[in-house]
C-alpha cells in the first residue's frame, strides 16, 4: 500500500491524464453528455490561461495607450507650434498697434500745441539720432534752416542749432555744453549774473547748471526755471526745475543744480521755432506787479505832499528826458 502512494506521488501528473483520459473514454463509450468532464476541462483551462490572458490585456492596454500618447503628443507640438506662431504674430499687432496709438497720441498733443500759440510758427521735425547730447532732425539748408535757431517741443525747451548741413541740422541740447539757454526763476524772475542755464559738461549726469547767483538772492529746490525774454526761445518756456542749490564756499555767488524737463533721448518729434511773435504783457512782467509798484509810487507821492516835503517826480523817463 505504502509503495503505491509512493508511486502514486512521484508520477502524479501522469495519473491525472491518465484518469482524464480514462473519464473521457469511460464517457464517450457509456454515451453520457460529456458536459460535467468539458467543464472540469474548461475550467482548469482558464484558471491555467487567467494570468496569461491577464498580462496580455495589461500589456496591450500599455501599449495602446503609448501609442495614442505618442499620438497625441506629437499632434499637440504641432497644434502648439501653430498656437507659437499665432500668439507671436498677435503680439507684433498689438506691438504695433501700441505704436500707432502712442504716435497718434503725439501728433494730436503737437498740433493741440500749434494751436495754442498762435504768436509761434512752429515746424514739426523728426528726429534721425541721438547722442552724446546732441540731436540730428530731418532738415536742413535746403529748408531754410540756420545756426542758433530754437527746438522745442510741447513739454519744454530741447536745445539750439549749431551745425547745419543740406538736408539736417545737429541740436545741441542742455546736456551740451555748447547750449545755453538764457533762463530765469518763474516764481519770482530771478536772473543770473550772466543770465544763462548750462549743461554741467557731463552726458552722464543730465544735470544743468545755474551759476552766478547773488547770495541774497532767494532759489529753492523744486522752483521752475523757465526761459527768460532775452533768450532766443519763447519767453517763459519750461526748462527744468532746481534739484539743489549750493553755497559759494565764502564767495559772493552760489549756484542751483537744474534737472531739464526733455530727454533728449527719448524724442521722436521736435519743433522748429520759424518765427516768435512775444507777448509783451509777459516781457514787462505780470500786471499785478506794475499795478503794485504804481500804487506804492502814488503812495509815496501822497505820504510826501502831506509832509510838506519835494514832491517826488512820478513822470516816467520819456517824460522826464524827451527832449
Amino acid at each position: 500500500m505504502l509503495n503505491l502512494v509512493r508511486i502514486l506521488s512521484e508520477h502524479r501528473p501522469v495519473v491525472v491524464l491518465i484518469a482524464l483520459v480514462g473519464a473521457s473514454l469511460l464517457s464517450l463509450i457509456r454515451g453520457t453528455e460529456p458536459s460535467v468532464v468539458q467543464r472540469g476541462v474548461v475550467r482548469a483551462i482558464a484558471a491555467t490561461a487567467y494570468p496569461f490572458l491577464s498580462a496580455k490585456n495589461r500589456v496591450s492596454g500599455t501599449v495602446s495607450r503609448a501609442y495614442h500618447f505618442v499620438a497625441e503628443y506629437e499632434t499637440m507640438q504641432d497644434e502648439n507650434r501653430g498656437l507659437s506662431v499665432e500668439v507671436a504674430r498677435l503680439k507684433n499687432g498689438v506691438a504695433r498697434l501700441a505704436a500707432l496709438e502712442g504716435e497718434n497720441g503725439r501728433l494730436r498733443g503737437m498740433l493741440n500745441f500749434t494751436r495754442s500759440r498762435p504768436q509761434l510758427t512752429l515746424e514739426p521735425v523728426s528726429v534721425l539720432e541721438s547722442y552724446k547730447g546732441m540731436i540730428r532732425i530731418d532738415r536742413g539748408a535746403v529748408n531754410g534752416v540756420r545756426p542758433s535757431m530754437a527746438v522745442i517741443t510741447d513739454e519744454g525747451v530741447v536745445g539750439v542749432v549749431t551745425e547745419v548741413a543740406d538736408f539736417t541740422s545737429t541740436v545741441a541740447t542742455l546736456h551740451h555744453m555748447d547750449c545755453r539757454v538764457g533762463a530765469m526763476v518763474e516764481r519770482n524772475r530771478l536772473r543770473t549774473y550772466d543770465g544763462v542755464v548750462h549743461s554741467s559738461g557731463n552726458d552722464l549726469s543730465r544735470i544743468c547748471t545755474m551759476e552766478y547767483i547773488d547770495m541774497k538772492e532767494d532759489v529753492r529746490v523744486g522752483d521752475v526755471v523757465v526761459t527768460s525774454p532775452e533768450s532766443l526761445f519763447p519767453a517763459g518756456y519750461l526748462v527744468g526745475r532746481v534739484s539743489a542749490v549750493h553755497d559759494g564756499g565764502g564767495s559772493l555767488w552760489k549756484s542751483a543744480e537744474i534737472v531739464p524737463a526733455i530727454d533728449p533721448y527719448k524724442l521722436d518729434e521736435v519743433f522748429l521755432v520759424r518765427r516768435d511773435i512775444e507777448d509783451p504783457s509777459y516781457l514787462a512782467g505780470s500786471r499785478g506787479d506794475f499795478l503794485a509798484d504804481t500804487a506804492a509810487a502814488q503812495a509815496a507821492a501822497d505820504r510826501a505832499v502831506a509832509r510838506g516835503g519835494e514832491t517826488p517826480d512820478t513822470r516816467t523817463l520819456q517824460e522826464r528826458f524827451a527832449p
